[in-house]
């Protein structure tokens, strides 16, 4: 491990030890989220250290490549040059599924031979880094870490969107103020016809998913849903009925709406 920090192919930095649970008023997974934060080893005999990383001296590069609108600090980075005008929905939604991707991508995540989770980079570092290393007691704090606590908003908005803010309710869609506001300017009331539809449950499966019910498997019919049940009494009893007639099969189930 000395030589490959000589050489700059590994970065271990055990001199820098921080602690973050001494303090009395801090939790365990405070801890483990301020050690995420950090890029230090939250659990284990080496926490406080610097986490380690495999680096390529070839790749390292000076000066990055500076992009509009961006900013760059402190190991963040704020890209304020995407903008989606309302009448662009594909790349409102092409937005959305980026932000809401997953954290970890398993395509790049390995154990290599000393059983530390390798995780690679889509792309190096500016100083080189290709890959992250963890013990597999730390991996499991990192992933605790991106758990988000029970009971708290995991969308929050500012400015005018602000819950609180005076003018949120002549701005946001559907509100009273909202509507106060287009009949003072002219703006009539959408038709039905006009008016954006909700999807159901089965598109959104099919979107989210890739799980398309609607489809025979059999025969590659198409198949409509014939009931809406959610009531838990109603589909338990109707489970219990199939079930006891014969094995449940594709078809039959669908006419049985879950609730999501």
């Amino acid at each position: 491990m000395a030589k490959l920090q000589r050489d700059g192919l590994l970065v271990a930095d055990p001199s820098q030890q921080q602690r973050w649970l001494d303090d009395s008023d801090t939790t365990a997974m405070d801890g483990i989220n301020a050690s995420s934060l950090r890029y230090r080893i939250a659990i284990g005999p080496h926490s406080g250290n610097r986490t380690m990383t495999l680096r390529n001296p070839a790749l390292a590069r000076a000066d990055s490549p500076s992009k509009p609108f961006t900013s760059s600090r402190d190991g963040f980075s704020l890209n304020a040059a995407v903008v989606c005008l309302p009448q662009q929905r594909q790349r409102l939604e092409r937005l959305c599924r980026y932000v809401t991707r997953g954290a970890v991508c398993l395509d790049r995540l390995s154990i290599n031979g000393n059983h530390q989770i390798q995780y690679e980079l889509k792309h190096p570092f500016a100083d080189g880094t290709t890959a992250v290393l963890f013990s597999p007691l730390d991996f499991l704090a990192k992933l605790a870490a991106l758990v988000p606590p029970p009971r708290h908003h995991l969308v929050r908005y500012h400015g005018v969107l602000a819950p609180n803010h005076k003018y949120r309710a002549a701005i946001v869609p559907g509100t009273a103020g909202a509507r106060k506001q287009q009949r003072h300017h002219g703006v009539q009331k959408p038709t039905t016809a006009t008016q954006a539809s909700g999807l159901t449950w089965a598109e959104r499966l099919r979107r989210v998913f890739n799980i398309d019910i609607s489809t025979c498997p059999h025969c590659g019919g198409k198949l409509h849903i014939i009931a809406d049940v959610t009531n838990p009494d109603v589909i338990e009893k109707i489970l219990k009925h199939i079930a006891a007639r014969a094995p449940p099969t594709f078809s039959t189930l669908l006419a049985i709406d879950l609730p999501f």
